[in-house]
């Protein structure tokens, strides 16, 4: 089964401390909110990069996992674009930026209760005094406004450092993470394990014809497609683990553009058991053609006859016997 391959993918990648743990994900970041010690706002950082076209690009850092978003306002934890983070979007729907930063607000100040850290205090006390109709004029935001109206994201740094990194705050993020799902618990048909289902799972991105958003693998979203009287996904139930760890794998797959071919309208990825790089590499270069790094084309077929007699390829530090 597919979602138990790539589950068993995350949890190679994870041994190798190549993809984040549960409850944490690469977001897409361009700028740093700067905050006192008594949460109020001194500058705006920009944290982008230049990518390989040498072009600004936002910084991938890991944070916790991104809410999947719709249109329901559902704001993320330690990290948003403006319209959660200060109430202000260049989309001219005022109520409803003030809306989302009210929703982000009351999850900060809902997890951080009981967080007992200087940057903890900070970002509530920022969130108590913030105004969205400051921004316009206040001078910590005059360098970057355009690019934040424009849906950057940004992340907190308070007093010189990363909120993101701060133990009292992963502390709060991993608790409410690893809360109860919000489905009946049942069977998971993933790992086999008991464990309360998640209604909805994490968004797949990068797919073709797919919305820039994500993209949902497992999804009930009408009645047709319903029975028994269940809800959404615990028509087919995956615990809260199991969702975000094949979603994971997946994402970190369709993140490498050298792991993945397009054939006709369908997105073609390829992984090997193990998680480990030269198979992957080999299958692609096997089934899509294309040199393989290092070796001539006779050299490849040299290799590949003693694979196919079960001898061991050094050139390539393939062992057949894996």
């Amino acid at each position: 089964m597919i979602l138990q391959a790539l589950t068993r993918l995350y949890e190679d990648l994870a041994a190798q401390d190549k993809i984040a743990q549960p409850g944490w994900a690469p977001a897409k970041i361009s700028y740093a909110l700067c905050l006192s010690a008594d949460g109020e706002p001194e500058n705006v950082v920009c944290l982008m990069e230049q990518n390989k076209n040498g072009k600004p690009a936002p910084k991938e850092i890991k944070l916790p996992a991104p809410v999947k978003r719709t249109v329901t306002i559902l704001p993320n934890f330690l990290w948003d674009n403006a319209s959660y983070l200060l109430g202000v979007d260049g989309k001219g729907k005022p109520e409803r930026a003030v809306q989302c930063f009210d929703a982000c607000r009351k999850l900060h100040t809902e997890l951080l209760e009981n967080a007992d850290s200087p940057a903890a205090r900070a970002i509530c006390r920022y969130f108590e005094t913030w105004r969205p109709e400051q921004a316009a004029a206040h001078p910590a935001l005059a360098d970057c406004l355009p690019d934040l109206l424009g849906g950057a994201n940004l992340v907190f740094r308070v007093d010189g450092r990363f909120a993101h990194k701060d133990p009292a705050l992963c502390q709060a993020w991993q608790r409410h993470f690893d809360a109860e799902g919000d489905g009946p618990r049942m069977p998971c048909l993933i790992t086999g394990k008991r464990a309360p289902v998640v209604l909805t799972h994490p968004a797949v991105k990068g797919v073709q014809g797919a919305q820039s958003s994500g993209a949902a693998l497992v999804s009930f979203n009408a009645d047709a497609f319903c029975s028994f009287g269940r809800e959404q996904n615990a028509n087919a139930p995956g615990s809260k683990y199991a969702a975000f760890a094949y979603t994971a794998a997946l994402n970190h797959l369709l993140a490498d553009k050298n792991n993945v071919q397009q054939i006709g309208d369908t997105t073609v990825v390829c992984w090997a058991e193990g998680a480990e790089p030269v198979y992957q590499d080999l299958g692609m270069s096997l089934l899509f053609g294309g040199e393989y790094p290092g070796l001539s084309d006779n050299e490849l077929r040299a290799v590949l006859k003693r694979l196919a007699d079960g001898l061991p390829c050094e050139e390539l530090g393939v062992d057949p016997s894996r």
